[in-house]
C-alpha cells in the first residue's frame, strides 16, 4: 500500500506540474493574442499616418504651385489676374480627380481665392 500511496503522490505531483505548465501556456497564448491585436492596431495606425503624411505633402505641393503661379503672374504693374487665373485653371485641369493628388484641388481653390482677396469658399474644409 505504501508504494501505491507514493505512486499516487508522484502522479498527483506530476499532474499538478502539468496543470501549471498548461496554465502558463494558456497565459502565454492569451498574451500572444493580445500582443498580436496590439500589433495589428499599431499597423493600422501606421498606415493611417502614412496616408495623412502623403496628403499633407500634396497640400504643401499645391501651396507651392499657387505661389509659383503667383510669382509668374506678377508683371511690371502688379498682379496680372487673368494670367494668374489661367495658370490656376491649368493646374486644376492637370491635377488628378482621384488618388492622393486629388487633395490639391481644394488647396488650389482656397489659396487662389486668398491671393485674389475673395472670401473663402463655403465648400472648403475649415482649417485646411
Amino acid at each position: 500500500m505504501r508504494d501505491a500511496s507514493a505512486h499516487e503522490l508522484m502522479l498527483l505531483s506530476a499532474l499538478q506540474d502539468c496543470r501549471l505548465q498548461l496554465d502558463a501556456l494558456h497565459g502565454d497564448a492569451s498574451r500572444g493574442v493580445a500582443l498580436q491585436r496590439d500589433l495589428e492596431a499599431s499597423l493600422r495606425r501606421e498606415e493611417a499616418l502614412r496616408a495623412e503624411v502623403v496628403q499633407e505633402r500634396e497640400r504643401a505641393e499645391a501651396v507651392r504651385l499657387v505661389l509659383y503661379a503667383l510669382a509668374a503672374s506678377i508683371g511690371r504693374f502688379g498682379l496680372r489676374r487673368r494670367l494668374f487665373l489661367s495658370r490656376i485653371a491649368r493646374l486644376g485641369r492637370e491635377t488628378p480627380d482621384s488618388g492622393p493628388q486629388s487633395v490639391r484641388h481644394t488647396v488650389l481653390l482656397a489659396e487662389a481665392r486668398r491671393v485674389l482677396g475673395a472670401p473663402p469658399s463655403p465648400d472648403a474644409a475649415p482649417g485646411r
